[in-house]
């Protein structure tokens, strides 16, 4: 089954409804899904593609070499 297809069953199954909680629940579960995209400006693509690019030329730091850097600095 291809997603059109899909969105047309459940279109047509949801017009069958007259239940308001049942319909409510669902714009619940629908409004859940689409709260989670994030839209990035162009800006925003272009630093996470530079870092992306430095990570894999392995210009980057591990986590125990931040924390023994954090150790050396509050010894001074």
């Amino acid at each position: 089954m291809t997603t059109i297809e899909l969105k047309n069953i459940l279109k047509s199954r949801i017009d069958l409804i007259n239940d308001k909680k049942i319909l409510t629940a669902l714009n619940t579960l629908v409004e859940s899904s689409t709260e989670n995209i994030i839209v990035l400006t162009n800006s925003q693509k272009k630093v996470i593609k530079k870092s992306q690019k430095d990570y894999l030329e392995g210009n980057y730091y591990t986590n125990d070499q931040v924390n023994e850097e954090i150790e050396a600095w509050l010894k001074e």
